[in-house]
C-alpha cells in the first residue's frame, strides 16, 4: 500500500514539474480503480461545429426574410397614401421571391 501511495505521490509531483506534463498517464489505483493523471480532457467545440456554412443561396432567401420583416414594421406605422403603396408594392415583390426560396 505505501508502494502505491509514493509511486502516485511521485507521479503527481513529477507530472507538474516536467515538461512532459502534458502527457497522460493512467496507474490502478487499489479500491479506487484506474485514474488518468496529466492534461485534462479538450474544451467542448465552439457552438456551431460542425455545421455547414451557409451558401450564397441561403444567404439571399435570409436576406428576404429581414428585408420582408422591415417593410411590414415600416408600412404597419404609414398613414394611407402613395408613400404606402409604394412599401406595400414592394413587400409583394419581396414575399413573391421569397416563397422561390422554399420551392427548391
Amino acid at each position: 500500500m505505501k508502494i502505491t501511495v509514493a509511486t502516485f505521490s511521485a507521479i503527481l509531483f513529477v507530472s507538474g514539474f516536467s515538461p512532459l506534463a502534458h502527457a497522460q498517464a493512467q496507474i490502478a489505483v487499489p479500491g479506487v480503480g484506474e485514474v488518468t493523471i496529466g492534461q485534462p480532457p479538450p474544451a467542448p467545440p465552439p457552438p456551431g461545429y460542425g455545421r455547414a456554412p451557409q451558401s450564397e443561396y441561403a444567404e439571399h432567401c435570409d436576406h428576404l426574410r429581414h428585408r420582408e420583416h422591415e417593410l411590414r414594421e415600416r408600412v404597419a406605422y404609414l398613414p394611407y397614401g402613395p408613400e404606402r403603396a409604394r412599401l406595400e408594392h414592394q413587400l409583394q415583390e419581396v414575399q413573391d421571391e421569397r416563397d422561390q426560396c422554399w420551392r427548391r
